[in-house]
């Protein structure tokens, strides 16, 4: 399979009072194309902190990575970041919410929004595009949320927790459908998650931090 993503040799250190603390040492971890992965393990064991640092927005204390074979420093376009609340702004419609990131990077055009409406129409929430976020269920709104993501066309997508505030019965519901979305958009995914049975559920690799 071909290789998208490459981390290497990659360490994390904080400075406090009492000295250094070490939140992550000499990680390394390769993703194909096309896979879906998840990165098991408790609260306070660097798991977000790596996910942070693959998508540039914490520095790295030493280590490289590499996208498509590219060494990459700093905030990469091919990378998409889902957050563990969907962040959506409740005063905007569905759709002004969908297009909010390409509003960001300043690509806000005809193209792009019929973009974002096929989005909407393939995933069932094009009849909610004037609708505003109070109005959606849990899952309606991360669905949202990952279409505001998959609306820049990143290349790889990073899930932090994104599904930690919904209940059990939803979370693995919502889980199967937005992974059956990123392989219909042949998006690669990295999630983040303390929980062995969402990350089996449909990963093809787990990987595990203790």
């Amino acid at each position: 399979m071909e290789k998208i993503l490459e981390v290497k040799n990659i360490s994390k250190k904080y400075q406090n009072k009492e000295g250094e603390i070490l939140a992550i040492q000499n990680i390394n971890l390769r993703v194909n194309k096309g896979e879906f992965v998840s990165i098991i393990g408790p609260s306070g064991c660097g798991k977000s902190t790596l996910l942070s640092i693959i998508a540039g927005l914490e520095e790295k204390t030493s280590g490289e990575i590499y996208i498509e074979g590219e060494k990459v420093e700093g905030v990469s376009p091919k990378i998409g970041y889902m957050l563990q609340r969907d962040c959506l702004l409740e005063w905007r419609s569905i759709l002004s919410n969908t297009m909010f990131g390409l509003e960001i990077k300043g690509k806000k055009d005809k193209e792009a929004k019929e973009y974002v409406e096929e989005l909407l129409r393939k995933y069932d929430l094009y009849d909610f595009k004037d609708k505003y976020p109070s109005e959606l269920s849990g899952g309606m709104r991360q669905r949202v949320a990952l279409i505001r993501t998959l609306a820049i066309k990143p290349k790889i997508l990073l899930l932090d927790e994104a599904f930690s505030a919904l209940d059990y019965q939803t979370r693995i519901m919502v889980t199967n459908d937005i992974y059956n979305i990123l392989r219909k958009e042949g998006i690669t995914a990295i999630v983040v998650t303390h929980d062995i049975s969402e990350g089996r559920c449909q990963s093809r690799h787990q990987v595990k931090y203790d």
